[in-house]
């Protein structure tokens, strides 16, 4: 299912997502930004965090941008999901590489999709 917000629309799911993740007392910026505005080439979202601050950024790439022979159409509410996960998990997860950040990855897939299903169906 495609899914696809206005800056607008992305802050007002940010903030439902970060009371559903209990993050509200965290800062946490939305975007749509054009894939050459990236940091990670080849990502469809990306989250800067700053624990100090309790505060993150998440980018989330322009409609316009994504790859339109991806297997999966594009669900900006899915990445958004995901990102905020990652909050949860940097303080454990911050400088994983290899193998082990590619499992953390796959299981932040796997919950923020599952989350995602269950809100969707009631």
């Amino acid at each position: 299912m495609t899914v696809i917000f206005t800056e607008e629309q992305l802050r007002q799911k940010c903030e439902d997502w970060q009371r559903i993740l209990r993050l509200q007392d965290w800062d946490v910026r939305t975007s749509i930004v054009r894939a050459r505005d990236m940091r990670m080439k080849e990502s469809n979202a990306e989250i800067t965090v700053n624990i100090q601050h309790r505060s993150a950024t998440i980018r989330i790439i322009d409609p316009n941008d994504y790859d339109r022979e991806n297997v999966n159409p594009q669900d900006m509410e899915r990445h958004l999901v995901h990102e905020l996960l990652h909050i949860h998990l940097w303080p454990f997860t911050d400088e994983l590489t290899g193998p082990l950040a590619d499992a953390e990855e796959q299981a932040i897939n796997m919950i923020a999709s599952a989350l995602i299903r269950l809100h969707r169906n009631g």
